[in-house]
């Protein structure tokens, strides 16, 4: 006796196929436009000086004799190894500062019961929309000593309000039966917390997670603004000032008149290296990236 059937396969109108072509090709469409840029600065920084300049006029110019010199160029000295520590540094020990400001913020807000509830929630919000302003934050950072010091590129962003909405609302949806029940076996809040909650928030951590360290790879304006000493560049800083020095050495050269190696082809091996790190992280933590925002999206 057969337990199963055989599954018919439901027959698509003419309407249908159009739709999913229509689909289909929108899709492919979108992966070109987002690759492009991508293979191009991949082929451009495998490219030598002289291949650049005969494939200037090329829209997607595959390298013919593929070397790593940019990358030697770039990489060379010791001053971006240690700009890469400063940037590890940032990054880790931002980031799981920020985790624990905003679990310990989102998770007394997300209780019903809390007084005042509302009106936190309000006053936070206001601080999303109209922030303090560049002066006096800087101010702020100046009056505390922390300028040119690597804890002013942590301290002031402890805390993001949208990531904290995410974790408060990813909180909101966890059964309170599973608090109670853990209440009447003796847990007190802490433990309920760090023994319950936590472990079963993972998507939300690391999704959370991803966007702090991404932030904190990526900036380099903060930097700019608090810190004048050059051994305490993070990498997005030093690269950006690479980026600056070949362009105007570039420009010079040419309003000069004089011949010189381009500088597209270090810059795209300056991208590469900065680059590389978050496009190793990013595909493990993608379903819990997606998820996150997800989360933000649904509850406000």
């Amino acid at each position: 006796m057969k337990r199963f059937g055989h599954i018919r396969k439901v027959k698509q109108s003419p309407g249908d196929i159009i739709f999913m072509m229509i689909v289909y090709i929108i899709l492919i469409f979108a992966t070109i436009v987002t690759l492009f840029p991508f293979l191009d600065v991949v082929f451009s920084s495998l490219m030598s000086s002289k291949e650049m300049v005969e494939s200037a006029k090329s829209v997607l110019a595959i390298p013919k004799h593929p070397t790593l010199d940019n990358y030697k160029y770039v990489l060379s000295g010791a001053s971006i190894f240690h700009a890469y520590g400063i940037t590890i540094f940032r990054t880790v020990v931002g980031t799981l500062l920020n985790m624990t400001i905003t679990v310990l913020t989102a998770y007394p807000l997300s209780k019903k019961f809390l007084p005042g509830r509302s009106a936190f929630m309000q006053v936070f919000f206001f601080t999303m929309i109209f922030s303090g302003g560049m002066i006096p934050t800087y101010l702020v950072v100046k009056s505390f000593h922390l300028t040119n010091s690597i804890w002013a590129l942590i301290v002031p962003s402890l805390l993001n309000i949208y990531n904290m909405i995410i974790m408060r609302t990813f909180f909101e949806g966890i059964p309170e039966d599973l608090e109670e029940a853990a209440r009447i076996d003796g847990c007190s809040e802490w433990k309920c917390l760090l023994k319950i909650i936590l472990p079963i928030s993972k998507p939300a951590l690391a999704s959370v997670s991803l966007f702090y360290a991404v932030w904190h790879w990526n900036s380099f304006f903060d930097v700019v603004l608090y810190i004048t000493k050059r051994e305490l560049w993070p990498l997005q800083t030093l690269l950006r000032e690479v980026v600056l020095t070949m362009s105007m050495a570039e420009l010079n050269a040419s309003m000069a008149d004089v011949a010189t190696p381009p500088s597209s082809s270090v810059i795209a091996a300056t991208v590469m290296v900065s680059t590389i790190p978050i496009l190793l992280v990013y595909p493990f933590l993608q379903k819990h990236f997606v998820k996150g925002v997800m989360i933000g999206a649904v509850k406000g």
